[in-house]
């Protein structure tokens, strides 16, 4: 029986922390997980303004932010086994994403590998979309087929992250993609009434349907592109 006890770490574009996810992944006959801690490191406002700015600013600074990311990463980890007091196998990292157009060929994360592994004192698995990209793929490798090993038992899974995306079988194929803009929005909102994020939706759940406004929202032309999209 295979074993692995994995960190997973997760930056997403919501832009509200660097979620870190300690699972025991066992393979007898098919795969089965347990989490047995996760927690997020919540970014100050430094951290927040420089990962929202690197895509507007210098090649330079861009570098920097891979390698400053990485580092931050890698002490996160460290800091997170050392008060668990846990033993872990690897590390696997999505990285944080600055620029990404699948349609030109290219999508970049940062969280350099090599200075998250120093900082760490583990062995670290990046760069789970180039591969895909070059492919000609749109980036998202994994997602589709962890579903699919670990909850086989649902037709369809769907991921409310920033962006929402879906996965499921169709034809005897996998299928994935977008859906929509999601909590990247609803944190915008949010953050207007000066919220992170509308905890527990208690300010959706107050509001009233806006019919003209869900049927401009529903007219958008990427509704009707056929999948995968």
């Amino acid at each position: 029986m295979d074993s692995y006890k994995i960190i997973g770490l997760m930056s997403g574009t919501s832009l509200d922390g660097l979620d870190i996810a300690l699972c025991d992944f066992h393979f007898d006959e098919k795969w089965t997980f347990k989490i047995l801690e996760a927690e997020t490191i919540t970014y100050d406002e430094s951290l927040r303004a420089n990962l929202s700015g690197l895509s507007k600013g210098t090649a330079l600074e861009l570098v920097k932010g891979h390698t400053k990311f990485g580092r931050f990463c890698g002490k996160s980890v460290a800091d997170f086994i050392k008060r668990k007091k846990v033993k872990v196998d690897f590390v696997a990292s999505h990285g944080h994403t600055i620029f990404h157009q699948p349609s030109a060929g290219f999508s970049t994360q940062i969280g350099d590998g090599a200075s998250m592994s120093v900082e760490a004192g583990l062995p670290v698995v990046c760069d789970f979309r180039s591969t895909d990209v070059a492919l000609g793929g749109q980036g998202a490798p994994l997602v589709p087929l962890g579903d699919r090993l670990l909850f086989a038992e649902y037709s369809h899974c769907l991921n409310l992250g920033g962006i929402a995306n879906i996965s499921f079988d169709a034809d005897e194929k996998r299928m994935a993609f977008d859906i929509s803009a999601c909590n990247i929005l609803f944190n915008h909102l949010a953050q207007e009434k000066n919220l992170a994020y509308d905890k527990d939706g208690e300010i959706a759940a107050s509001g009233k349907v806006h019919s003209g406004l869900l049927k401009e929202l529903n007219s958008e032309t990427y509704y009707d592109k056929s999948f995968p999209k």
